[in-house]
């Protein structure tokens, strides 16, 4: 297994502990979509729609998001913006609504990014 895909399946671990666990990991799996440098991303999570992209820094990725609400096309509500370093192998998590967020993951090599909408876990399986 080459070293990507070990540190790609590491940074997205944390992500499946998200996961609801009444779903099947290949479909949670095959959700998780990557995107290499200057490529751009959009995601809707719950209300928010996320719109980005990455660049190469020291030692990470340097992410920019853009958030706004569905269907806001007047952009009522001004939109978010921000730059988030995240440090090679390393993951955060840009929170959405009522518990939902999109889960972003720098590979260890620093040569893409994973991008996944994150649901909150039910309350019973959260006191497991």
């Amino acid at each position: 297994m080459s070293r990507f895909a070990v540190a790609a399946a590491a940074a997205l671990i944390p992500f499946a502990a998200m996961a609801r666990d009444a779903t099947p990991h290949s479909v949670y799996t095959a959700a998780v979509a990557t995107y290499k440098p200057v490529q751009g991303f959009s995601h809707t999570v719950g209300s928010g729609h996320f719109v980005g992209y990455f660049v190469t820094a020291k030692d990470g990725c340097a992410v920019t998001v853009i958030d706004a609400t569905v269907g806001d096309d007047r952009l009522i509500q001004t939109p978010g913006w921000r730059k988030i370093a995240i440090p090679a192998g390393g993951r955060t998590e840009v929170q959405a609504d009522h518990g939902r967020a999109l889960g972003i993951g720098c590979t260890a090599d620093a040569d893409a990014i994973k991008v996944v909408a994150l649901e909150p876990r039910d309350s019973e399986s959260a006191s497991r």
